[in-house]
């Protein structure tokens, strides 16, 4: 039955369409027809295609009533199973104009048997659908892991015009898009690719960033799986910058990586950023870099932690430094922005400990929305440094 409403209005009286949209289904609502767009299957060759799938559904008051038959109609051509035989769907060639754009091929008749074997009707509207889901998409989904039912997500991804590969629902969702849009065509350089460094990389690559560039030339070491967020399959021995570069695709298509450590023969580089993150474990190295950008102008956030034990556990500070040339001139030579390594490599002896590299990271990006408006701020402190044992921020 044609309706006046649409889908949202559909969806929001039927729980399970509610899930289905939100998991990243590409569904609609037209001429009376549920249909879902954007279905993998196998073709009789094996090769992967995609068809659209629609039934007429009966409403009472915008619920949908459980179906009263099986059948179902298709745009595709029919679809079969690793061996190339067609799937037991039942129906025919049959051409049904769901709308001028959305003409099918097919009418499939899936029927259901009980413990008995006998033909048995769908009890609700969500078991036929996620019957028919199922059975059309997982011959495809085994032969092509790649491959997804859930069209939505690249679609509506395209459309809000950003590197991110997922659609921003959570900035919708809590009606703060204007704040997210801030960040949007802003360049972005993390320098040193470590612990915190990584975590920065975790949590910028869910913004609408243009660009995020990493700077490191180590490689990734048994120590340095238990530092980085997550676990990377098979990512020891190689360059870090690739490994993080290669896994945070999946989230954000502007990930640069650069296998280079900054010196000064490329620091200029620096220059085509909005923003740079300094998490580097070397002295000489960080005052290079902060002082560069900020007598060039350009924000940064400098981090570091300290960790050692002590006759009770471990006892440690996390700080971050930045964001102007008056953070580098009050900070520089102090606890604040150390700019010298310790005697005997004593850093490098110092346990890192994850949840202090990500609290690091989540500091650093806080005064980096600061700065961009995304959060407000109230005091005017170059530098924060966060006590373990006191529990204190100072």
């Amino acid at each position: 039955m044609a309706c006046a409403f649409g889908l949202p209005e559909l969806v929001s009286h039927n729980a399970f369409l509610k899930d289905l949209e939100e998991t990243g289904y590409l569904i609609d609502f037209v001429g009376g027809y549920l249909v879902f767009y954007g279905l993998p299957y196998l073709d009789k060759d094996g090769q992967l295609q995609h068809g659209d799938w629609a039934s007429p559904v009966d409403l009472s008051d915008a619920v949908i009533d459980p179906p009263p038959n099986h059948q179902a109609w298709w745009r595709g051509s029919r679809p079969c199973d690793q061996q190339g035989r067609e799937l037991r769907l039942g129906g025919g060639a049959h051409c049904v104009t769901v709308t001028p754009d959305l003409v099918t091929d097919f009418s499939f008749s899936f029927k259901l048997h009980d413990e008995n074997g006998a033909m048995r009707t769908y009890r609700s509207f969500d078991e036929k659908v996620q019957t028919y889901l199922d059975t059309i998409t997982a011959p495809a989904i085994a032969a092509y892991p790649q491959a997804t039912p859930l069209r939505a997500i690249a679609v509506k991804a395209a459309a809000q015009g950003s590197p991110l590969r997922f659609p921003d629902t959570m900035s919708s969702r809590y009606h703060i898009n204007d704040l997210s849009a801030l960040l949007r065509d802003k360049k972005v350089a993390i320098v040193g690719l470590g612990g915190t460094g990584s975590y920065i990389l975790d949590f910028l690559a869910r913004t609408h960033l243009e660009k995020i560039t990493l700077f490191d030339d180590d490689k990734v070491h048994v120590h340095t799986i238990f530092r980085l967020p997550g676990f990377i399959a098979q990512a020891i021995g190689k360059l870090k910058v690739e490994v993080l570069a290669q896994h945070y695709d999946q989230w954000h298509a502007g990930i640069e990586p650069v296998a280079e450590r900054i010196t000064p023969e490329n620091v200029a580089r620096l220059k085509a950023f909005d923003f740079v993150f300094v998490s580097v474990d070397d002295g000489p190295a960080r005052r290079l870099i902060v002082d560069w950008l900020s007598a060039n102008g350009l924000p940064f956030v400098d981090c570091g932690m300290g960790l050692n034990r002590s006759t009770v556990g471990l006892s440690g500070f996390v700080r971050i430094t930045g964001v102007d040339r008056q953070a580098f001139e009050d900070n520089v030579g102090t606890v604040r922005l150390p700019v010298e390594n310790a005697k005997d490599d004593e850093y490098r002896k110092q346990a890192q400990i994850t949840e202090l590299n990500a609290l690091n990271a989540t500091m650093a990006v806080i005064r980096f929305k600061q700065y961009f408006g995304l959060f407000d701020r109230e005091d005017t402190a170059a530098s924060y440094i966060f006590d373990s044992a006191m529990f204190e921020i100072d």
